[in-house]
């Protein structure tokens, strides 16, 4: 699953509990793809990771015409290593699955010079070439499981880099490609043949598409330009992960001072209508993270209540509560995943099933047979 969010999950934040729930369940253990560097690596508690400053990081938010092709994640760096070493390094985190760097990969881009990367493990330096023939290139670290290494990278400047995955190969594996800032619109600027060329190592089965913080601050209730520009998203999304489901999840509760009193503010639900208008338009899945949390008024419920699980900005999430958002969200699609099991066995063995009521205002799911099962 790639998680693509903006900064509601920066520290892994929601969708690390996510990740937790699907391999309690279904096995599988590994935090997943992880950027070289990160505005949120110094809080994140599933990976820790220290990188040397003179990377030179592009992102699709800032940047338009890339000096090589973005990520997955959004970004691509460079080793800006003619003056003084670049480097990154990573150690297991703290949560249960997390605990040992699974099957540690350097993912990397094109580029006509060859270049070389010490990884060092413990004591010992394993000295590897990187050959950047292709749009997407992978270099093993090391096979299994460790607990910490650092990669240096040797005359790596014109090699465009994009991040390690830790997974063991089984089981349910969660990337979380949060960013700051964003609206999920740059997406939409992602080259689908790299993106293809990631997904045949990734393999992807679900994409999740879940803004709306910052969509909120537009000073505006009409979203005809964001479900349009969405809308180019999701499409982009379709064509550089073919046969894929999407998932959007909705913008969550967010409250505003009126009249000296906090209340949900007034934008919220014409974005999720928006939100849930281009989900239905490209026949993706969607969640209500809006009325799942509560509905009018939660946030300040969320805020308010001891011990709280919101912040004073009335916005954003503390532990607490995005370990309950986590919750929640997990929760509805694994009660969306029983559901379809039921369907499914009733019509493998000829059972006509019972019809089906209308799904409530908080999800609206989509059957496909490619979802992985």
């Amino acid at each position: 699953i790639a998680y693509y969010w903006d900064s509601m999950t920066v520290g892994d934040l929601i969708v690390q509990d996510v990740r937790n729930n699907y391999q309690d369940r279904f096995g599988g253990n590994g935090v997943g793809f992880v950027s070289i560097t990160s505005e949120s690596a110094a809080s994140r508690g599933s990976v820790k990771a220290t990188y040397s400053k003179n990377w030179k990081t592009q992102s699709y938010l800032n940047v338009k015409r890339p000096a090589s092709p973005f990520g997955v994640n959004g970004h691509v760096f460079f080793a800006n290593d003619q003056t003084n070493p670049t480097w990154v390094q990573y150690e297991a985190g703290l949560p249960k699955h997390t605990r040992t760097l699974e099957n540690p990969t350097l993912f990397y881009g094109r580029s006509s010079k060859k270049a070389n990367v010490n990884f060092i493990i413990g004591k010992d330096t394993l000295k590897k070439s990187l050959s950047p023939n292709n749009l997407v290139n992978t270099l093993k670290v090391t096979s299994g499981s460790i607990k910490a290494f650092k990669a240096n990278f040797i005359h790596a400047d014109s090699i465009p880099i994009y991040g390690f995955n830790f997974d063991n190969g089984i089981g349910v594996h969660v990337d979380n490609f949060s960013q700051r800032g964003n609206s999920g619109l740059p997406i939409s600027m992602f080259d689908a043949s790299v993106m293809q060329a990631f997904d045949n190592n990734l393999k992807y089965d679900l994409i999740v598409l879940h803004y709306g913080t910052n969509v909120l601050n537009y000073g505006t209730k009409n979203y005809f330009w964001y479900e349009k520009g969405m809308t180019k998203t999701v499409n982009k999304i379709k064509e550089s992960f073919p046969g894929v489901s999407i998932l959007i999840v909705s913008t969550a509760d967010k409250s505003t001072k009126y009249d000296l009193e906090m209340k949900t503010d007034s934008a919220v639900v014409p974005l999720m209508k928006a939100q849930k208008k281009y989900a239905l338009e490209t026949e993706s899945g969607f969640v209500n993270l809006y009325t799942l949390m509560g509905g009018d008024g939660s946030m300040v419920k969320w805020v308010d209540e001891s011990p709280a699980k919101a912040n004073k900005d009335y916005t954003h999430f503390n532990q607490r509560g995005a370990k309950a958002i986590g919750n929640l969200l997990y929760s509805q699609l694994n009660n969306g995943y029983e559901q379809y099991k039921i369907l499914r066995q009733k019509r493998e063995t000829g059972v006509r099933p019972k019809a089906i009521r209308k799904p409530k205002a908080d999800s609206v799911s989509v059957e496909k047979d490619s979802v992985n099962e």
